[in-house]
């Protein structure tokens, strides 16, 4: 199939970033760094995003990234039905389970996700996206492809980061906290983009000509 890989990066992209938004819950440590599981996922969607715009330009790489986000929409209004629905009766407590970490907020009788982080995932990813997917563009006509791609994957992490800690998390973490958080996301940034650079290289061979 002529566009295989684009659909395939597409895809990977929407599933990264609700798989990101799901196991962002989950918190774990490395080398004594508290991190969210969703850091060893979610630096893969630039990956995603980078080989679009290699391949396919900017312009499909920026669809990938809306359609991204109005996937991860639908699911968001699909988990927020199901967590208001009746349950079973011999399944309530694994409803109750899933109601309290996917819907945590309760107005009325509905229950609802914490909004403060479905705007920061919102904003943080197509953000950050956009910015990466600018920077390789521009940085790609200027250096080497590895340098620009390079550059575009850390610069988008860590606006990512940045917007995403700041949105959500500021006034409920102290500063200290919130600065070690930062801290712990660009050393994984760092590694992310450090591991990208062969992949990247890869993934991106036999250019599509006349891309724009």
């Amino acid at each position: 199939m002529k566009d295989f890989r684009k659909i395939l990066f597409s895809a990977l992209l929407a599933a990264l970033l609700v798989i990101s938004n799901i196991v962002v819950v989950k918190i774990t440590v490395i080398a004594k760094l508290p991190l969210p599981c969703s850091a060893f996922v979610y630096p893969f969607t630039f990956l995603c995003t980078l080989v679009i715009t290699e391949l396919y330009g900017s312009r499909e790489a920026r669809i990938s990234v809306y359609t991204a986000l109005v996937v991860q929409f639908l699911i968001l209004i699909a988990l927020v039905i199901a967590c208001n629905v009746p349950n079973q009766v011999d399944t309530i407590d694994k409803a109750n389970a899933l109601r309290d970490i996917l819907t945590p907020t309760v107005i009325g009788n509905y229950y609802l996700p914490d909004m403060r982080m479905v705007l920061a995932s919102f904003v943080g990813f197509a953000l950050s996206q956009l910015a990466a997917i600018g920077l390789y563009s521009f940085g790609r006509k200027n250096t080497f492809k590895l340098v620009s791609s390079s550059l575009a994957i850390l610069v988008g992490l860590i606006l990512d980061s940045i917007l995403f800690m700041f949105i959500s998390k500021m006034g409920i973490l102290e500063n200290n906290e919130l600065i070690i958080q930062l801290v712990n996301r660009f050393v994984v940034g760092v590694v992310a983009t450090i591991v990208f650079i062969p992949l990247f290289a890869i993934l991106s061979i036999k250019k599509k000509e006349n891309v724009k």
